[in-house]
Parts: C-alpha cells; structure tokens; sequence
C-alpha cells in the first residue's frame, strides 16, 4: 500500500465489505422515504436534489437478497477502484 493510501482519512471506517463488488454508474433519484445517499468513504452527498456541493450521481451496488444500496461518489470510486477491486457493468 503507498503511503498516501495508509493515512487517507476516507479508509479510517472502511472494513473491507465492499471488495470485489460491483457498481453500475446510476443517476441518483429520490424516493418518499429518501432524497439522498452519502458515499461510504468520504460521506458526501449524493442527491437530485439542488444542493451545492452534492453529486447528483454516483457508482451504485445493491445487496441482492436485502435490496439495500451502497454508493460511492465518483472522486473516491476513481480513488479505490484498483485497490478494491470494484468492477463496473
């Protein structure tokens, strides 16, 4: 691991859960009972709604047998693609 990896802030939670996951790039759409996610690295906000500095989408995965999603903004899915392992449909 290099250096800047080992002290990213955005790792200090991250217990490995997402490995070998993957992610379909999705344009994030609000619901009754949700208007937004946050990436699970650097907990931006990810929203149709306008707000400034919110990503409007972002890379997705859904746990198939609870339907729960996980997203991850754009900037730290470039950041951990390769470390991670995720793959993209």
């Amino acid at each position: 691991m290099d250096k800047k990896a080992e002290n990213d802030w955005r790792l200090d939670m991250y217990d490995g859960y997402l490995d070998g996951a993957t992610f379909t790039l999705k344009k994030f759409v609000s619901t009754n009972g949700n208007d937004h996610e946050h990436c699970v690295f650097c907990w931006k906000k990810i929203t149709d709604l306008s707000i400034e500095d919110c990503e409007t989408e972002g890379y997705c995965t859904m746990y198939e047998n609870t339907g729960q999603t996980q997203w991850i903004c754009k900037d730290c899915f470039d950041d951990f693609k390769k470390k991670f392992n995720f793959k993209i449909i």
